[in-house]
């Protein structure tokens, strides 16, 4: 061994224990300034609950014109809570469709940014099915329930209250920070490209994460990696220009109703893979890599039966069901509406009118405008004689999204929830689709992350939706530590270059 590389024994061992003792430093600066983050959020429990039902309780409804003035009032109230917390900026903007909110704080010079994403329009209910009106939320047994709680007012709301903490606290933030709340997710985001593509100065970011995600449970996180497309489609179904006496013209009438299941009843074939032509020609088989991190989650199908109260588990048994779920499309039927559906009576007729709407959940590179066509021409292929088809088509297609583990920005957010969960994190895909989030990749160049609260049994979309509270203070812990973090890691970087 030559004189050289002995004495690069004594310099790389300093150098390793400058790291180490550089390293556990940030470690007690980030603990002892998250305690009084956490004083602040435990302080302010109350008032936050508060705030969170007013704001669920405002029925921002996306899918239904109807509400279209409470979407803009959720909007309102978003910008004036930001207002109100020392953002610098906090506004309401115009997209194609229902508005954004956009809000950003740069008092930060030479530090790096991050923008949050999370949305606040909500599904649409149905009144009677819920055990408390859905906006009306309440709080019981350490749940919030009402329509939106989880899916998605709880990311709105945690990340502008981990902010709040951290500018009252010290009245700056670590990094440049910027909010975009969006308007139409729950309709697939058909503008949000659009609005990134205008404003892309604007929205300039180092990093983004989604606070529209989930957890795996209050003690196991996740990192969600890949979501699914979607594509709507609406269709009617007319025989008779009017309903028709049983009696008098059954037998030789058309029955609307009938000619519905049967189109619907074609779209799958015995295994319930979907029978339109053409509809997998585009899907690319699952990797191995995909395979082998399905392998690693703890998954129980007796679990979702539960949780759903369902008896039985369908699909093609030649995947797996996380396969399914998380990398194989899917076309389900998500409503129909035809003939005498009232709660109470008979009506002995024939319905001259029949309604369906389906939900396409797409992957890796099928096209949303392409699968409609393709369901377009089935149907009419599908449709006897006496029927006649119309449609109502979505005014736009979320795609599908996978994100890589091998960036500091997955390694900023794994090592956040490490850290704060006690653990590493469940590495994911999701059977649901955040169209925003190609977007970002594809407009800003930057992958937004999951970061995000929401579990598996909260029931998003359904009734009886709710969040729980603990999760309310857990999600601000989590993201206090992750912009703390963040900052760190990059000031060393950056010392590293100089």
């Amino acid at each position: 061994m030559s004189m050289s590389k002995y004495l690069a024994l004594p310099i790389l061992f300093c150098f390793h224990l400058a790291t180490f003792q550089q390293v556990s430093a940030q470690k007690k600066s980030t603990k002892t300034t998250q305690v009084s983050y956490d004083k602040y959020i435990d302080d302010h429990t109350d008032a936050h609950l508060k705030e969170y039902l007013e704001f669920v309780a405002i029925p921002s409804v996306s899918s239904i014109p109807a509400h279209k003035a409470d979407v803009e009032r959720a909007a309102a109230w978003i910008v004036n809570k930001l207002k109100a917390i020392g953002m610098t900026t906090a506004q309401v903007m115009p997209t194609g469709g229902l508005p954004a909110v956009y809000s950003s704080w740069e008092n930060a010079p030479g530090k790096p940014t991050v923008l949050v994403y999370a949305h606040y329009d909500v599904q649409p209910v149905n009144e009677a099915e819920w055990d408390n009106p859905p906006f009306i939320p309440v709080i019981k047994d350490g749940r919030i329930y009402g329509r939106g709680a989880s899916d998605d007012k709880s990311g709105v709301l945690i990340s502008i209250w981990a902010v709040e903490a951290m500018l009252q606290k010290d009245g700056k933030l670590p990094v440049n920070v910027k909010f975009l709340f969006e308007g139409e997710e729950e309709i697939g985001s058909p503008n949000f490209r659009s609005f990134l593509t205008n404003n892309k100065e604007l929205l300039k970011t180092d990093f983004a994460v989604t606070a529209d995600d989930a957890q795996h449970s209050d003690s196991v996180p996740e990192i969600s990696l890949s979501s699914r497309g979607a594509a709507l489609l609406e269709f009617t179904v007319k025989t008779a220009n009017t309903d028709a006496h049983s009696g008098q013209f059954g037998g030789k009438t058309p029955n609307s109703v009938v000619v519905m299941s049967q189109i619907i009843s074609s779209f799958y074939d015995k295994v319930g893979n979907v029978a339109v032509d053409g509809f997998y020609d585009k899907v690319l088989p699952i990797s191995a890599e995909q395979k082998e991190r399905i392998k690693q989650i703890p998954y129980d199908p007796a679990e979702d039966m539960k949780l759903l109260g369902t008896t039985a588990e369908v699909g093609d048994p030649a995947f797996s069901p996380l396969e399914r779920v998380w990398f194989r499309p899917t076309l389900e039927v998500i409503g129909m509406q035809g003939g005498y559906t009232a709660p109470e009576g008979h009506s002995n007729i024939i319905p001259g009118h029949a309604m369906a709407r389906i939900t396409c959940r797409l992957v890796n590179n099928q096209d949303g405008k392409e699968i409609i066509d393709l369901i377009v021409k089935h149907i009419n292929k599908n449709c006897p004689v006496g029927a006649t088809v119309s449609y109502k088509f979505s005014p736009g297609y979320a795609s599908a999204m996978f994100a890589p583990t091998d960036t500091k920005a997955f390694k900023y957010v794994s090592e956040t929830v490490s850290a704060v969960y006690g653990r590493q994190p469940l590495i994911m895909g999701t059977g649901g689709t955040g169209g925003a989030m190609l977007s970002f990749k594809e407009v800003l160049g930057v992958y937004a992350y999951s970061l995000g609260f929401l579990q598996a049994d909260e029931k998003w979309h359904a009734s009886n939706e709710f969040f729980r509270v603990s999760s309310v203070r857990k999600g601000q812990q989590v993201y206090t530590y992750y912009l703390q973090h963040l900052a760190a890691e990059e000031a060393k970087l950056s010392k590293q270059k100089k």
